[in-house]
């Protein structure tokens, strides 16, 4: 509530304002002061906010007002009137006192009063609150412009180590990530019997992948193993002739000796020709009896069964040289891990045949993966081998970056633009092993590929080199 600091300002005069309630009521006051409003009776409920209409030469000046009626039949206080709207209803207040109409110049000026004209006291509430402090203009002049080069500050640098950045780094374009494969497998005869492996499995080296079945390779070898069985009866059945025939060798009786030499020229060497071999050495005998020994048809047939011994063991050896043979040759068909390495995939079922394609079977080597990836031939001369990189990629919306180097620089075209020439770059990553590699870097997943220049590096040492105390001998 403000009250005017004079008596004249406390006359009630009669003059028509108009006070239009939030409802949309319309009351008429009839008489007023500075102090306040005479409500009317018949008029509705006070509100405690509407809106004031002050008549001025056929056009009403309106501003929102807050009412105040302490009793119920107390003066309605007018509230929170700022300074304008405390001068223009002082200016048509003092217009009726006086009897003069207010011209058009002063009523501009009182909507145009930047400050409070009126004589007002300070309310118990205004009297309460305590004026805030302020501190002296210098010293606020000073936090500003301490702010603005704060702020600055923060911009030129973020600006500036943007652009440190941009310039000491090469972006490796069309990032991703390889592993090393076995391209093909030799082919195999016949058809998959039975499949060792699952996608996805670790393997050594020889490892078995597909058991083959070579129906022509194992029909060769069971050939093969009848054919040394037969051998090998024949060997020992030689071997025991031969046996049986040098036991009867010191025997007395001839005709023991001859029969049993007779027996196994027949049955080991051929049908016909014993007799005449011993008709000439019965007749030699009788001539010449050493001569004769020589001729001796039990030395011959044992001769020859020696002959025939050696002949089939010799067959024998053959025939198992061949059957170990024909097993490798089976062994050999079945499809291997030719390393160490990880069976990722394949397409062939148990049935089919093994064409030894990539396609047929992915197989991913023990060795670690890398990441590969295109910088345009403007930076032949900056990329080089070593250079320190970084490997950026997404693993569950965390963002990881390890370090790398670049492993390799060739040339070798835009993956996106064919034919359009440029650097092909591999960069390995640095402090992971084979294993970690692949449980971090997903096979063909994209990732972020940065060679880093290493200008700070570089300006930094060549400060140091500028230094003449560097280098210096001390007595």
């Amino acid at each position: 509530m403000h009250e005017t600091p004079g008596p004249d300002l406390d006359w009630k005069v009669k003059a028509p304002l108009v006070v239009e309630t939030p409802s949309g009521a319309v009351v008429a006051i009839e008489r007023w002061s500075l102090a306040g409003l005479e409500w009317p009776d018949d008029a509705p409920e006070c509100p405690k906010t509407a809106t004031l209409s002050v008549p001025f030469q056929g056009v009403d000046i309106r501003f929102p007002v807050r009412l105040s009626k302490p009793g119920p039949n107390s003066t309605v206080q007018l509230e929170g009137l700022s300074g304008r709207q405390r001068e223009t209803l002082a200016l048509f207040y003092r217009s009726l006192l006086s009897g003069r109409m207010a011209s058009s110049a002063d009523v501009i000026t009182s909507l145009d009063t930047p400050v409070d004209l009126v004589p007002m006291e300070e309310t118990e509430g205004e009297q309460s609150r305590k004026p805030a402090r302020f501190l002296p203009r210098s010293l606020r002049v000073l936090l500003n412009v301490a702010t603005y080069l704060l702020i600055a500050a923060a911009v030129i640098g973020v600006i500036g180590n943007n652009i440190f950045t941009n310039l000491d780094r090469i972006d490796i374009q069309h990032g991703r990530v390889l592993a090393p494969m076995i391209s093909s497998f030799p082919s195999a005869n016949g058809y998959i019997e039975h499949i060792e492996v699952t996608a996805g499995q670790e393997v050594r080296e020889g490892d078995l992948l597909f058991l083959m079945d070579d129906a022509e390779a194992v029909a060769a070898l069971k050939r093969t193993e009848a054919e040394l069985a037969l051998a090998r009866t024949e060997d020992v059945k030689i071997s025991e002739a031969l046996k049986e025939l040098r036991s009867l060798s010191n025997s007395e009786v001839l005709s023991e000796r001859v029969a049993a030499a007779m027996r196994f020229y027949v049955e080991f060497v051929q049908d016909g020709g014993f007799d005449d071999l011993r008709r000439q050495w019965l007749s030699l005998r009788e001539r010449n009896p050493e001569l004769a020994q020589s001729v001796d048809p039990v030395l011959i047939v044992t001769n020859l069964l020696e002959a025939e011994e050696r002949n089939r063991a010799s067959a024998v050896k053959a025939l198992e040289a061949t059957k170990e043979a024909q097993q490798q040759k089976i062994e050999n068909n079945h499809v291997r891990a030719a390393t160490d390495g990880i069976v990722q995939d394949f397409i062939v079922r148990k049935g089919q045949p093994f064409g030894g394609t990539a396609n047929e079977l992915v197989f991913e080597t023990a060795e670690p993966r890398m990441t590969i990836g295109w910088v345009s031939e403007r930076f032949a001369e900056t990329i080089y081998i070593g250079m320190p990189a970084t490997i950026g990629f997404n693993e569950k919306g965390k963002k990881i970056t390890i370090p790398g180097e670049v492993w390799d620089v060739r040339a070798g075209d835009n993956p996106e633009r064919p034919g359009e020439f440029g650097i092909i770059v591999t960069v390995r990553a640095i402090g992971l092993s084979s294993k970690q590699t692949k449980s971090q870097l997903r096979l063909g997943a994209p990732v972020n590929l940065e060679a880093k220049r290493q200008l700070g590096t570089r300006f930094h040492a060549w400060l140091k080199s500028m230094d003449p105390r560097v280098g210096r001998i001390h007595d």
